[in-house]
């Protein structure tokens, strides 16, 4: 059986090929009534959250066992249950008018590293959580877009919520064919074939353009007060780490994760490592590299056997005016594009709202953002 996680051209890096919104059908008996009542919660949240009672709901949810490999039998079902316990996690550490609290109760922490363990992420709220597992088609037929995509997890029930994962959720679909291009282009240039080279830059930069015109759809239903009041708070993880109570392996010490960020989707990363786009070693390229922890395995796997180099050298070898070079700039120039939207959409929705802005990953984002647009910039060939 092919993993949830395998790469494709209609659907890129979202999980495939729907997630499971139910994980009931996928367990064993001996677990099935404590996952009812988790799910029931999780389901909730938004009301709990509203109404300041996440935390009295969640310490008193039963502690199933997920440890087995008997127990879980489908992957999918696997990610939905992470899902659950990555926001019942982060609803319940940030909780609304409530101190900030860096204690997991057992009720989550025990579940959610067992889970962690058979996903092989960290337990700690990540853009696979919020994007790539978190969506349900209103018609199973139809395809994915905003108008037929719905979130399946929120934190609260705010449309400027549900906008903002699913607009991500559909950029992720809309641009998988330039992530599978990349990949052609790679084999392409090792062939030296010339044609095969054009055909796939040609659609990678149509690729990069529909990326660029959905990104900028972000106002359209999320509005970037209501985003930075309501939203933004629950994407952290805690600057001082998290005791997790009970589980062992952790002996009672703190642990330290990096929060939910879009540089944890592997979608631009890929496009431009496909491009053999590199930037030069920094905190930056470290941070990017750390939080590839974040991804599903298989996406890491994809985005490092990317030989993106030998696209570069072969585009380098034609003469200046030649239509490749032409067109392998004009997806470089939509890169650029890409970072200067992604730039102004971090300054209109974090950056000017705060004195020293920093992400929900915990950098400086902005000096970075700039920093990476300028590399990009200076990779024209």
């Amino acid at each position: 059986m092919a993993s949830c996680w395998q790469v494709t051209e209609k659907q890129g890096f979202l999980i495939a090929p729907n997630p499971v919104t139910d994980p009931l059908p996928f367990l064993s008996n001996t677990e099935r009534s404590a996952v009812t009542e988790i799910m029931d919660v999780a389901s909730s949240l938004s009301q709990l959250v509203a109404d300041g009672r996440c935390r009295e709901a969640c310490l008193a949810l039963p502690i199933p066992n997920f440890s087995g490999s008997d127990v879980i039998l489908d992957e999918r079902a696997a990610e939905r249950l992470h899902q659950a316990y990555a926001f019942l996690s982060n609803g319940y550490l940030w909780q609304p008018g409530a101190e900030p609290t860096r204690q997991l109760p057992r009720t989550l922490a025990i579940p959610f590293v067992q889970l962690s363990a058979r996903v092989k992420r960290p337990p700690t709220l990540s853009y696979t959580n919020t994007q790539l597992t978190n969506w349900r088609r209103l018609d199973p037929a139809g395809e994915i877009s905003v108008e037929n995509i719905k979130a399946v997890q929120m934190f609260q029930s705010l449309p400027d919520e549900e906008w903002f994962w699913v607009l991500h959720i559909v950029i992720e679909a809309r641009g998988a064919p330039a992530v599978i291009a990349g990949t052609r282009l790679v084999q392409a240039a090792k062939m030296n074939d010339i044609d095969q080279i054009e055909i796939q830059l040609e659609i990678i930069r149509c690729g990069l353009e529909t990326i660029i015109e959905l990104a900028g759809r972000m106002e359209e239903g999320c509005r970037p007060e209501v985003y930075y009041e309501t939203l933004r708070p629950y994407l952290f993880a805690h600057p001082d780490g998290v005791v997790f109570d009970g589980v062992e392996a952790f002996g009672g010490k703190p642990q330290t994760f990096l929060g939910q960020t879009g540089a944890q989707s592997a979608l631009i990363p890929a496009i431009c490592t496909s491009l053999g786009l590199r930037h030069a070693r920094s905190e930056l390229t470290t941070y990017l590299e750390a939080v590839r922890a974040y991804m599903p395995e298989p996406h890491r796997q994809f985005v490092a056997g990317l030989e993106g180099q030998v696209v570069r050298d072969c585009v380098s070898s034609t003469v200046s005016q030649n239509p490749v070079r032409t067109l392998y700039n004009s997806c470089v120039e939509k890169v650029v594009e890409f970072r200067r939207l992604h730039l102004g959409l971090a300054a209109n929705y974090i950056a000017s709202r705060m004195d020293n802005p920093r992400g929900t990953g915990g950098t400086d984002f902005m000096r970075w953002l700039k920093h990476m647009t300028r590399e990009t910039t200076e990779q024209m060939l």
